[in-house]
């Protein structure tokens, strides 16, 4: 089907975003839902808020998908250099949720963010890999390439929001299809089990099993050139 500008939509991928919204917000209702509330519409209801932000995006949906694709390649480094400040700010104005600064307060409202500068940051990332100019078998661009992806996230770890900042990882896997050597991939694999491990665990733990590994293949190789000796 064809949009009012002959914009072509993608409509298997517009109905798996419908039914991942669906689904997230039916948990949300389930896990916030209170037997105290009086009304189905209480603005102080977590649930609420969510369902006023998720019509506000059906809304500007149709919008986004008819803006020329040129647009967004035309600004998609000043938006990513906008989220960007974004971050930074939350570290000035931002407001405490759960231990985490990373929220904006607007009015009865909270912006995250970090949200934003996920859609930014593969934007900046697209736009960057996409010139003819880049090429991802050069070290040069791979290491721009990874500073796009992870700049983001290391302002994001200090709020600390290390479950939004782990999501930059999944930025590898188009790098990955795109050219980046297969040593990135794994050493993001790397990075996200030891992050994931650091929050189960804590970092006394995982440092102690580090430097227990080190020290059985450091044995062993010892060993080895001991024998040939």
């Amino acid at each position: 089907m064809l949009g009012s500008k002959g914009t072509k939509f993608d409509w298997p991928t517009i109905y798996i975003y419908i039914t991942l919204v669906v689904i997230g917000w039916v948990n949300i209702y389930s896990a916030s839902y209170s037997t105290t509330s009086t009304a189905f519409f209480d603005f102080s209801q977590v649930y609420v808020k969510q369902l006023v932000w998720i019509s506000l995006s059906l809304v500007l949906i149709p919008f986004i998908l008819t803006v020329e694709a040129k647009f967004y390649e035309r600004f998609s480094s000043i938006i990513y250099i906008i989220s960007l400040i974004s971050l930074v700010g939350l570290f000035f104005l931002g407001k405490n949720v759960n231990g985490a600064t990373s929220w904006y307060f607007l009015g009865g409202f909270s912006i995250q963010p970090s949200e934003f500068a996920k859609a930014a940051t593969a934007l900046a990332l697209a736009k960057y890999v996409s010139d003819i100019q880049t090429d991802l078998k050069s070290f040069k661009d791979q290491i721009k390439s990874l500073i796009i992806v992870f700049l983001p996230a290391l302002i994001i770890i200090p709020q600390p929001d290390p479950g939004s900042a782990l999501v930059y990882v999944a930025l590898i896997f188009p790098l990955y299809r795109e050219g980046l050597h297969f040593i990135y991939l794994l050493l993001s694999f790397i990075i996200a089990a030891l992050f994931v491990a650091t929050l189960a665990f804590g970092t006394f733990w995982v440092s102690l099993g580090i430097l227990i590994i080190i020290a059985i293949i450091y044995f062993k190789n010892y060993k080895k050139k001991a024998f040939y000796f």
